[in-house]
């Protein structure tokens, strides 16, 4: 085969093509669920509006006209003092937040489980985390939010100039943030609110407080929820708590100045959709997750997160995000990565994402009844093929992953300037590492950049080696790590 012949192939394409053509049910992000939520002029003129900086269409970084016009819209739909349209995601929500509310060396308290575009704006300013734990759930092996009295625990042997939650978890569960803000207010501390999965939270009383409405800074993912093209994002800030200049300057060093002016047009939409018909909109998709989480519940060998498992006021596990579906699959004589598999394969059946014990489904305001009938139908058969067996327990390993904690030697900043290098796992006893190290469950990473490895810490990823969970990082296999030279 020639080069040129080599060059007929667009694998990527061809993938992405095939996967749309199989017509599956789509239980992941992002939320318009391919397009059925969009706008139908907007959806047909994708291409025409993939334009640059034009008299006509204003420039991102310093926005006078339209995009300013949007971002004054976006803050008054949500309820805050200033909102900034982004279009790299929450991730540069995140960045931006670290570049204007934190300093060099400062410590700030911030959740274990959180994404990682945190740990990449604290390598980015160079503040000093002050890691917590948040709430285990061995019933679904997920971690929630914080409870109040690990952050205060926290506030009083910290003199911590911020505190940086997760509200939502991925899994659509969090912590009491109002109590959280309060904490913050009475140790003057700033609140960061990673609110990715949040959107929607400000435009229907059935779910949980919108961060937005406590925190001098909140990030949120309009694309997983709500009608956004992947990358549409918006940070809201305070001006009382956070310099709306200080974040712009942020912004300008962080995002691209050739934005997709698609994307940022359909956080504009989202924004008109919800303010118009958003209440009508989560009704119906609140009413539609709530009879498929009963007729989920009711299959043999699967749970379903629901409010009844709350655990209360000043819990990490406060409030629930009802739109979430997180299957329990621990009842199941198989593992949950295998359940999706088979939705997949046989049923036509996507959801978001398997994990150790569980399975998590997005319904969003683009989720029809067709695709829940599909998702009960496949579930009903997948339970029935992979049988049932009782809940195994890994109760003792997650245990001591949970209350190990290593010692920080260096900041995330400093860990992933140092010079690597790469060891073996029985030759790193004492060596600092250099990446995070995560094992599933309970997906909270056991190792941070800037930890120390000591023999407790070794011994225990050597026990999850052999125990075969699995585990992110720059080797899964744990035979090798990377530390600080």
């Amino acid at each position: 085969m020639t080069r040129v012949e080599n060059h007929r192939a667009a694998p990527l394409f061809d993938s992405l093509r095939r996967f749309v053509e199989r017509d599956q049910a789509p239980f992941y992000s992002p939320g318009h669920k391919g397009g059925r939520t969009l706008d139908p002029w907007f959806r047909a003129h994708l291409a025409d509006v993939d334009l640059n900086n034009l008299p006509d269409t204003d420039t991102l970084h310093c926005p006078e006209g339209p995009i300013a016009e949007a971002e004054a819209l976006i803050a008054d739909a949500w309820g805050v003092g200033q909102s900034f349209i982004l279009v790299q995601g929450s991730t540069s929500g995140n960045v931006a937040m670290a570049l204007s509310a934190l300093a060099p060396g400062e410590p700030v308290l911030v959740a274990r489980n959180a994404h990682k575009s945190v740990l990449a704006g604290l390598v980015q300013v160079g503040a000093r985390p002050v890691w917590l734990e948040p709430r285990w759930d061995e019933t679904f092996g997920v971690a929630h939010g914080l409870d109040v009295a690990v952050v205060e625990r926290a506030f009083a042997e910290n003199a911590a100039a911020a505190l940086w939650v997760l509200h939502p978890t991925y899994y659509g569960t969090t912590g009491d943030v109002a109590a959280l803000a309060d904490l913050c207010r009475r140790h003057d501390a700033t609140l960061l609110v990673d609110g990715a999965h949040s959107p929607h939270f400000a435009f229907h009383p059935d779910l949980p407080i919108p961060g937005e409405r406590f925190g001098a800074g909140t990030v949120q993912s309009v694309h997983k929820i709500i009608s956004g093209l992947s990358q549409a994002a918006v940070l809201h800030v305070d001006p009382a708590r956070l310099d709306p200049a200080a974040v712009r300057r942020a912004l300008q060093l962080i995002q691209t100045t050739s934005p997709h002016f698609a994307i940022m047009a359909s956080v504009d939409l989202a924004r008109r959709q919800m303010v118009q018909d958003g209440r009508d909109l989560l009704d119906q998709t609140l009413d539609r997750a709530r009879r498929t989480a009963q007729r989920l519940a009711a299959i043999p060998g699967l749970t379903v997160l629901r409010p009844e498992h709350l655990a209360g006021p000043g819990t990490g596990l406060n409030q629930l995000d009802e739109t979430k579906l997180l299957v329990g699959t621990a009842g199941l004589a198989t593992d949950a990565r295998d359940v999706v598999a088979r939705l997949n394969a046989v049923h036509g059946v996507q959801p978001e994402l398997a994990g150790t014990g569980h399975v998590l489904c997005i319904t969003t305001i683009g989720t029809t009844e067709a695709d829940v009938d599909r998702l009960v139908d496949g579930f009903t058969e997948v339970a029935q093929h992979a049988g049932r067996q009782p809940a195994g327990s890994r109760a003792a390993l997650v245990a001591d992953l949970l209350a190990l904690r290593p010692q920080m030697v260096l900041t995330p900043r400093e860990a992933y300037f140092a010079g690597q290098e790469t060891v073996r796992l029985t030759d790193a006893a004492g060596r600092v590492s250099a990446e995070a190290i995560t094992p599933y469950p309970p997906g909270i990473p056991l190792v941070m950049p800037g930890e120390r490895l000591d023999a407790d810490v070794l011994g225990l990823l050597s026990a999850l080696r052999e125990a075969g969970n699995p585990i992110s990082a720059s080797d899964p296999t744990l035979g090798f790590v990377t530390v600080v030279r």
